[in-house]
C-alpha cells in the first residue's frame, strides 16, 4: 500500500469536521488566503451558505479573489458540479472547487473538462492525499500519514463541537 493510499484511507475514516479542516489547510498552503469554515461540522447537518463548507478570500494583484468550495464525503456525481456552477453564480465567486475522499468515476472524469466553463475544479481522494503529503499536513517523515496527528484533530473536533452546541450568543 503506497503512502498516498494510506492518507486516502485515513480521510475517509475521519469525521466531516476533520476532514473540512484538513482541507482549509491544504487550501491554505496552496495560496487561497483566509480560508473560512461556514458551519457545516456534521454529516447530518446541511449547507447553509450557497451549498458550500468552505470560503476562500485572497487578493490577486490587488483584486479580492473569492473561492466556494463544497465538500463531498462521498462519490461525485454530475448532478454536484451543476450544483456548484450554480453556487457560483449565486455566491458570486471566481470558481468553485468539490472536494471528494473518493476517487472520480472514469464517467465524471471524462465529462470533467465541461466545467470549465463554469469554473469548477474537482479534487478527488487520490489528488486530496497528494497534497496532503506535498504540504506536509499529518505526514511523518517517511511520508507516511501520521496517525497520532489525525487523533488529535479528531479531540479537537469533538471539543469544538462541543462548544459551538452549547454556546449561546445573546446581544
Amino acid at each position: 500500500m503506497t503512502h498516498q493510499e494510506e492518507f486516502q484511507g485515513a480521510l475517509v475514516s475521519s469525521s466531516l469536521h476533520v476532514q473540512l479542516m484538513l482541507v482549509a489547510k491544504v487550501l491554505t498552503r496552496s495560496g487561497f488566503g483566509d480560508v473560512q469554515l461556514l458551519g457545516r461540522r456534521l454529516r447530518a447537518q446541511k449547507s447553509k451558505v450557497g451549498g458550500c463548507e468552505l470560503m476562500c478570500h485572497t487578493n490577486l494583484g490587488g483584486l479580492p479573489f473569492k473561492v466556494i468550495v463544497k465538500f463531498i464525503n462521498d462519490g461525485v456525481r454530475t448532478r454536484m458540479l451543476d450544483e456548484m456552477a450554480g453556487a457560483i453564480d449565486r455566491t458570486k465567486a471566481d470558481f468553485g472547487i468539490v472536494v471528494s475522499t473518493e476517487d472520480l468515476s472514469p464517467r465524471l472524469a471524462k465529462n470533467q473538462a465541461q466545467y470549465q466553463k463554469s469554473r469548477v475544479e474537482v479534487i478527488d481522494g487520490k489528488a486530496l492525499a497528494s497534497l496532503l503529503i506535498r504540504f506536509k499536513i499529518g505526514t511523518r517523515p517517511n511520508g507516511s500519514p501520521d496517525y497520532a496527528y489525525f487523533t488529535k484533530l479528531e479531540e479537537q473536533s469533538y471539543y469544538i463541537r462541543n462548544f459551538l452546541s452549547h454556546a449561546s450568543v445573546s446581544w
